[in-house]
Order: C-alpha cells, then structure tokens, then sequence
C-alpha cells in the first residue's frame, strides 16, 4: 500500500484482498487488523524521518477510522460490498 492512501481506502484494498478467501465479517476484521500493522508501519517510517505532523495525521486518521468502525460497521461492510461488486464487473476475470 502506498504511503499516501488514505487509511480508509487502505482498509478497502484489505478488505477486498481478505474477501476473496474469507466471509465479509471475518474479512472485515482481518482488514481492519492489517490497516493497524500498516499504520505501525507508516508510523516507522515517520519517525525515522523525523515527520511529526505526518504521524499525528496518521494516527488522527486511525482514531477516526476507528470511531467509524467501532460504531456500527455494517454500512461501511456494505459499501465495500456494493464497491467490490462494482469493481468485480467493471473488470470481469480480474478480481
């Protein structure tokens, strides 16, 4: 995942990684569990850069997407679903 994604479009490219082997709920979870490692990740490479605001944004963004998913998820669920569907027939065979 590139640096510059924002986590919610990084949690969306996990999701539909996770849901081609996994249920949405267990695929949701697994996303949302390698969004925090990516986010450890880009922390890291913050720091070592010496990239303050970059880090607070990073771990801003993370609370925010952690608000939002620890409410009620099943709209956001739901709008990966209808995004992957769309995706999936946009682009038949490369899913």
């Amino acid at each position: 995942m590139e640096m510059n994604d924002s986590l919610l479009s990084t949690f969306k490219k996990y999701y539909e990684d996770y849901r081609e082997g996994a249920g949405v709920d267990q695929s949701f979870t697994d996303a949302y569990q390698a969004t925090a490692f990516h986010v450890i990740y880009q922390t890291e490479q913050y720091a070592q850069e010496g990239m303050l605001t970059e880090i607070q944004n990073v771990i801003r963004e993370f609370h925010e997407l952690g608000l939002q998913v620890g409410t009620s998820n099943d709209a956001l669920k739901e709008q990966f679903e209808l995004d992957l569907i769309g995706r999936i027939l946009d682009h038949p065979g490369h899913s």
